[in-house]
């Protein structure tokens, strides 16, 4: 459904995507991560043609069906719904003005599963965008997405300010939205929604595309790791080394990768200056470390999370 090659953008001097090749299948939970000044923002926006891409192609739909995104984007933009990471909206509008306004341009759009949908969102239809929280407004944004019946979903931070059961609704849409035959891109920080929901995903640093892959062999390959903390600081040379064994780390604090049984690598462990450790084995959050080490925070809201 969505199929990109050697996509390159760049403000001035700052290239932001360099090269990216992607193929995302139809029915498909695509998961698009990567540290804060990535490009996944701007990705997004070159394949709905808010910003235009440098070189590249980025075709949507299949067979005879297919719209160049890059030349054609009016025409491409009516098959995305999407929803973006910032939440600046109309701030006069009520809640149902704006859906009714956000799903015009869509010939498939459905009013009433809009409607329905700020209704389990518990979102006020007739109140005024201005009263809304920044979570409130991710619920609006994401209900016009859904509702405007595009087949491929690109969503910005869909996660971002929701509180646990709201994130736990969002996931079970667009696995619904998939099961429908729906394609389903989106960018998150938010790593336990990508790991429970998605088909596959995507890592991006500096422009560039580290590692595509399904969560079933990513986290397989993740699958044996030990997050150790140490009473002392240790230097690279007094840590032990054995075969299939890597370090990560500095300081009290390493990482190890290995690959035999876990109960023959703590045996191995023994007598060393532990203090803590915990199995990190199977979890998408070690492989992001892996590749970017600890991130700040995407960023921080003063509004009230709903």
């Amino acid at each position: 459904m969505i199929e990109v090659h050697g996509v390159h953008k760049a403000y001035g001097e700052q290239e932001v995507l360099t090269g990216i090749e992607l193929a995302v299948h139809d029915g498909e939970v695509f998961g698009f991560v990567g540290p804060n000044g990535a490009g996944k923002s701007t990705f997004l926006k070159c394949v709905l043609g808010i910003v235009r891409a440098d070189a590249g192609e980025m075709k949507l739909g299949q067979g005879a069906d297919v719209v160049d995104a890059r030349r054609r984007p009016l025409e491409a933009r009516r098959r995305i719904g999407y929803s973006p990471g910032e939440t600046s909206l109309y701030q006069s509008l009520r809640a149902d003005d704006f859906l009714r306004f956000a799903l015009a341009h869509y010939p498939q759009a459905d009013l009433a599963a809009g409607r329905a949908l700020l209704e389990r969102f518990g979102l006020p239809p007739r109140k005024r965008i201005k009263g809304f929280s920044h979570g409130m407004k991710r619920k609006l944004l994401l209900s016009q997405a859904l509702a405007c019946g595009a087949p491929v979903l690109m969503l910005d931070e869909p996660m971002e300010g929701l509180d646990p059961d709201a994130r736990r609704t969002v996931e079970q849409l667009l696995v619904e939205a998939a099961a429908q035959g729906r394609t389903v891109f989106f960018s998150s920080h938010d790593l336990a929604s990508v790991e429970r929901i998605c088909d596959r995903v995507a890592f991006l640093r500096g422009g560039r595309i580290m590692e595509t892959g399904s969560i079933h062999d990513i986290l397989a390959r993740a699958s044996r790791v030990l997050h150790l903390t140490f009473a002392h600081e240790l230097a690279t040379d007094k840590l032990p080394a054995r075969e299939g064994w890597s370090w990560e780390g500095s300081g009290t604090r390493w990482r190890l990768h290995f690959e035999e049984d876990l109960p023959i690598t703590l045996s191995r462990l023994e007598g060393l200056p532990l203090v803590g450790i915990r199995d990190g084995s199977g979890r998408l959050e070690d492989i992001f470390e892996s590749l970017y080490g600890p991130e700040a925070p995407a960023h921080s809201t003063f509004e009230e999370v709903a």
